[in-house]
């Protein structure tokens, strides 16, 4: 009774690891090995050289009329690269200082660092399809992220996976198209007189 007792407890520690993204079994891992190239190549992402080895590497390439770097191994990190908008500074989901208030409770309860000029953060305030976009993105991800930033030219997406150290295939083929609509809707809000 105590042996199965202890096997009980051993695969429960492993499935609450698993779920909070530690993948100590590391089969995580093992699987976004074999199908992380898969899902980056369906977005027309390329692998890049590297002087580092990486067992999966990184990938870049255009989606949407933006350029991505998925940065897999480091971080676990998603950069998506626009148009720079002039007046933005950022925002992110890691605590920090604001300068303005955007009216929309959940995205101020989310981006808690938001930082712009007073005429981009009017812009910003008045694109309520961004806001609240933004706000969802947020809280759909905000267990399995780090932190998000939106800068003037860039928004971040670090995730948890591995601890940083993968991006299971199904999460990529999830997060590039919202990421790409996110950066559609700030741009579309950003540049509205």
């Amino acid at each position: 009774m105590i042996i199965l007792k202890f096997i009980i407890a051993i695969i429960l520690t492993l499935a609450v690891c698993e779920l909070l993204f530690f993948d100590i079994t590391g089969l995580g891992r093992r699987k976004a090995l074999r199908e992380f190239p898969a899902a980056a190549q369906q977005f027309g992402f390329v692998r890049q050289k590297s002087r580092a080895s990486k067992p999966i590497g990184d990938y870049a390439g255009e989606y949407r009329g933006y350029h991505f770097v998925v940065e897999p191994d480091r971080n676990a990190t998603i950069q998506l690269q626009m148009k720079p908008l002039e007046g933005l500074k950022e925002m992110m989901t890691r605590k920090g200082d604001s300068n303005f208030e955007s009216g929309d409770a959940s995205f101020d309860g989310l981006f808690k660092t938001r930082r712009a000029s007073t005429e981009m953060a009017g812009r910003i305030q008045r694109s309520p399809e961004f806001l609240q976009y933004a706000a969802r993105f947020a809280g759909q991800w905000r267990w399995k992220a780090n932190y998000i930033q939106i800068h003037s030219d860039a928004i971040y997406c670090s995730l948890k996976y591995g601890n940083g150290r993968y991006i299971p295939a199904s999460v990529l083929a999830q997060i590039v198209p919202e990421m790409a609509t996110l950066a559609d809707l700030l741009q579309a809000g950003a540049n509205n007189q």
